[in-house]
């Protein structure tokens, strides 16, 4: 009698087992929709296509999210969608007896790959990842305002996500081959239709305090531009802007910017100058003038100082 009862309870368990087994797939791919509803709920504009699960993983055909762009006028953003195609997601098995459980990402992107892992960490989020190959120009909404081409490849190690924005991790950014639209205004002020193409490189940290842009170089048709930027109290609607910029302007840079330079106010540039330095400092939009370096941006002011090299 009990040998009998105890393979009735060996076989009750794993027909639990079983059964459970079977419909852990369902269970995840309702838990994943559920995620994604109250997502949009909470006010992301999204939408996706294809939500399927396996017994660690979900994966989406597609997932389009509209984020904040360029502010326009006042508070007013443009909303720019970022369109994931083949998106998976897998938990590390490991990381689940940790108690600490990574997610593992991958996804198609404009012509290019993005590949990483996240996992929680104190009140936000850790990710670190990699880009390859992503174009700029299959993007719809750049490409209907002109760009092409532009491949981007990049890292972001250990970027910690909060809700009001990154607070740590490092990161790194190459662009190649970007060609911006033509724009009527700018060929006619410059006398020129010929403006190549641009290359652009990044890289640099991110903490609680500063987001600091260790090099940025910029090279095009008419020189290179190459520099660091700090940006501080970046955490909060009014960050302060620090850094400097060394140019280079090449034979064409010369014959088509170099005419424009001596109407910089205050820069003392002449047409023929080939080289000088750009500071860049935050200031107080009240010391904006008439004949002033002072520039308005999206956040405040700032104060745009040159000298001659």
């Amino acid at each position: 009698m009990r040998r009998t009862v105890r393979k009735v309870i060996i076989l009750a368990f794993v027909a639990l087992v079983a059964t459970l087994g079977a419909c852990w797939p369902s269970f995840l791919r309702y838990a994943a929709l559920r995620g994604l509803q109250q997502a949009r709920s909470d006010g992301t504009n999204m939408t996706w296509n294809g939500l399927s699960a396996g017994f660690s993983s979900v994966g989406l055909d597609s997932l389009t999210v509209w984020i904040p762009g360029p502010r326009v006028k006042g508070s007013f953003a443009i909303p720019v969608s970022l369109e994931l195609q083949q998106l998976s997601l897998a938990v590390k098995p490991g990381s689940l007896l940790k108690l600490s459980p990574k997610v593992v990402f991958s996804t198609n992107l404009y012509g290019g790959v993005m590949v990483g892992e996240g996992e929680t960490q104190g009140i936000g989020a850790s990710v670190t990842a990699t880009l390859t190959d992503i174009e700029l120009g299959k993007h719809p909404q750049l490409s209907a305002l002109g760009v092409r081409g532009g491949v981007a490849n990049g890292a972001v190690e250990n970027l910690h996500l909060i809700s009001s924005g990154v607070d740590g991790g490092t990161f790194s950014l190459q662009l190649r081959k970007l060609e911006p639209p033509s724009i009527d205004a700018l060929t006619t002020l410059l006398r020129t239709r010929e403006f190549g193409t641009v290359d652009f490189d990044a890289e640099g940290e991110v903490s609680a305090s500063a987001a600091r842009f260790t090099t940025v170089r910029i090279s095009s048709l008419f020189g290179s531009v190459l520099g660091e930027l700090t940006v501080t109290n970046h955490l909060t609607p009014q960050p302060s802007i620090k850094g400097s910029f060394e140019v280079s302007l090449s034979e064409k840079g010369v014959s088509t910017l170099g005419p424009w330079l001596p109407l910089i106010p205050n820069a003392g540039l002449e047409a023929t100058t080939s080289a000088f330095a750009v500071s860049v400092t935050s200031v107080p939009c009240s010391a904006q003038h008439a004949g002033s370096s002072v520039m308005r941006v999206q956040f405040g002011c700032v104060k745009l100082g040159f000298s001659r090299r």
